[in-house]
């Protein structure tokens, strides 16, 4: 007669929890993603962005945005530098 009684026993608690728990693991990896999209911006400098701007615009042509982003990517040492660097 407490078959359709679903308040009782360990059933709905693991069920509420795996429901809860897919809803927490969903939000971090929208986190994780938003985050990593608004960090990926960061990681170029500000001239860099601006010199990729003005290619974009037209301002400037290919052979001058290679030539100044090479040396935009130069460390003082005029080594190469790493690009996430």
């Amino acid at each position: 007669m407490f078959w359709w009684n679903w308040g009782s026993g360990w059933g709905p608690g693991i069920a509420g929890g795996i429901f809860w728990l897919v809803i927490v693991i969903g939000a971090v990896i929208l986190l994780r993603r938003e985050v990593g999209h608004a960090g990926h911006g960061g990681r170029t400098s500000p001239a860099l962005r601006l010199l990729e701007e003005r290619y974009a615009r037209g301002e400037i042509g290919r052979d001058e945005f290679l030539e100044r982003r090479a040396v935009l990517r130069q460390g003082p040492s005029g080594e190469p530098r790493r690009p996430d660097a």
